[in-house]
């Protein structure tokens, strides 16, 4: 993003926050995290001005953690210093994985090298929550090359580890390629190996398997990221933005350009999807059960609770659901195939 192009979007950024103040009807602000692209193009400057812009509308005095996407080739002492002045406490960067020649497939700026100096300048310039993204099932990576970004991941001692099987999505460079047969995807049976050993690795090192895809050390979940899976109200600002009040989801256009003359225009564009009570209590569903604790049978109807309990017999009898108390949770060996589980307690 050029710098006229970035002064133009923080502009429209702030502007849609003066004309969406009422969206969350209440709701405290406790958490803001910056991503959803590449945060770190914008100056400290440009960053201070949209945190202004949200304390003078929702006031910040309740903010626990502030979190900021960066490239792992953007953190400089001085950047991260000056984020800090801002009171950001957290940084998420997606590092991906350690091997340079799987780096240089994904076509990411940065190198191994890079990414755990960036770790280090992290720590050495006052942020001690670092989270760092960790992809598996790349084409090409073995087991064993995963074995070692997971040790690499542990030697730089981070509060936190996100990590995602990489998927094939319609329309895209990588899907392309796969249909042309020039990229050749790993195996169900070896990305569930991968996940496999992440999860014993990761916890034989003490961190909190807290959600499907997510690690942390104790007391370093991301609290922004849990609101999404306790369905909490949540605010969305920017180009292809999702916001959630409870009932509704909107979403803003993804191009740019759209965005920002829509806004200066004063009338947001955004696409909308009214939740029905199936769809609310779906993603309940779905939403608890990808976390370590699990789905609250007890704060479903009984009538909603005898009818979950009913479709996840079959799980319960095999082990792959365990039903403790008033809570159902999935057990680790079922992790890996949770969507299919999961789809099976749906009304």
């Amino acid at each position: 993003m050029r710098q006229g192009e970035a002064a133009r979007y923080v502009s429209a950024v702030c502007r849609e926050l003066e004309l969406r103040r009422d969206y969350l009807e209440g709701v405290p602000v406790n958490t803001l995290y910056f991503g959803g692209g590449t945060p770190s193009c914008l100056t400290p400057e440009q960053l201070g001005r949209i945190i202004s812009a949200i304390d003078s509308v929702f006031g910040l005095n309740s903010l626990e953690e502030l979190t900021v996407e960066c490239n792992p080739d953007d953190i400089t002492p001085d950047y991260v210093t000056a984020l800090r002045s801002l009171g950001v406490n957290r940084i998420s960067m997606g590092v991906q994985t350690f091997n340079d020649t799987l780096l240089s497939f994904l076509h990411r700026r940065h190198t191994a090298a890079q990414a755990l100096n960036a770790v280090r300048t992290c720590r050495n310039s006052g942020i001690a929550n670092i989270s760092i993204d960790l992809m598996y099932g790349l084409p090409g990576q073995t087991l064993e090359m995963f074995r070692a970004d997971l040790e690499t991941a542990l030697s730089a001692d981070v509060q936190h580890i996100s990590s995602y099987c990489l998927s094939y999505e319609e329309g895209t460079p990588l899907q392309s390629l796969r249909d042309q047969g020039s990229v050749t995807p790993a195996s169900d049976d070896l990305c569930s190996q991968m996940f496999t050993l992440m999860c014993s690795t990761l916890r034989d090192a003490g961190y909190d398997h807290y959600e499907i895809s997510n690690f942390c050390r104790p007391g370093y979940h991301s609290r922004h990221n849990s609101s999404y899976w306790t369905c909490t109200p949540y605010l969305g600002l920017g180009a292809a933005a999702h916001s959630y009040n409870g009932t509704s989801r909107q979403w803003s256009p993804s191009n740019l350009d759209t965005y920002m003359t829509a806004i200066e225009q004063n009338a947001p564009a955004f696409e909308s999807e009214h939740l029905s009570a199936n769809d609310l209590f779906n993603e309940k569903i779905m939403l608890s059960l990808r976390t370590s604790r699990g789905l609250d049978l007890s704060a479903l109807t009984p009538q909603d609770r005898s009818s979950v309990l009913q479709s996840a017999q079959p799980f319960i009898t095999r082990s792959q659901l365990l039903h403790t108390g008033s809570f159902l949770r999935l057990s680790e060996s079922a992790l890996f195939i949770s969507d299919s589980i999961i789809c099976s307690l749906f009304r």
